[in-house]
């Protein structure tokens, strides 16, 4: 060796521990093993997500297909329909504006026999609004239901009564 070359530094004394073969293995084992676990987490949940998914029933068919069985309204029955009057259009030609059906819109003849709906009085061919009744429980026109309303209740009529007193006892 050459006398004239200076001698290498000497290694740094703190740092010699993080150096450490044992250490860096220790570290590397410790990195995997949590790498493990994690990945085993992750496929956990994934397979459980997409078990949980094939069995539920509401997740097999998409939103718009699914029908919603407690929305649905059903129409009169026949013995209600069948109480509206019939009556022909020649009988009512001068007292009524209309002159077409408004469900299939075909003008009336003065022989067609016609619906009338006792709550609004709007009139129909007896085969258009005899379908429609038993699917709708409301007039095509209006919306109104051709229905009889119900009676007041005496409890109703308390209650009318008591509002009236008060209201007049309030005026005065």
């Amino acid at each position: 060796m050459n006398a004239s070359q200076p001698p290498p530094p000497p290694a740094m004394p703190g740092y010699n521990h993080l150096l450490g073969t044992e250490d860096i293995v220790g570290f590397r084992c410790r990195i995997g093993f949590s790498i493990g676990v994690l990945l085993l987490i992750i496929t956990t949940i994934t397979l459980i997500s997409y078990f949980c998914r094939r069995t539920s029933p509401s997740q097999t068919t998409p939103d718009w297909t699914r029908v919603h069985h407690h929305f649905i309204i059903d129409g009169l029955d026949e013995e209600t329909i069948q109480s509206y009057p019939k009556i022909l259009y020649s009988e009512v030609k001068g007292n009524s504006t209309s002159t077409c059906c408004p469900i299939c819109l075909g003008d009336y003849k003065g022989n067609d026999l016609l619906r009338q709906l006792p709550e609004c009085n709007h009139f129909f061919h007896l085969k258009c609004v005899d379908m429609w009744l038993k699917l709708n429980p409301t007039c095509p026109v209006c919306r109104t239901t051709p229905l009889p309303s119900p009676q007041p209740s005496p409890l109703a009529e308390v209650v009318v009564h008591s509002t009236s007193s008060v209201a007049t006892t309030r005026m005065s």
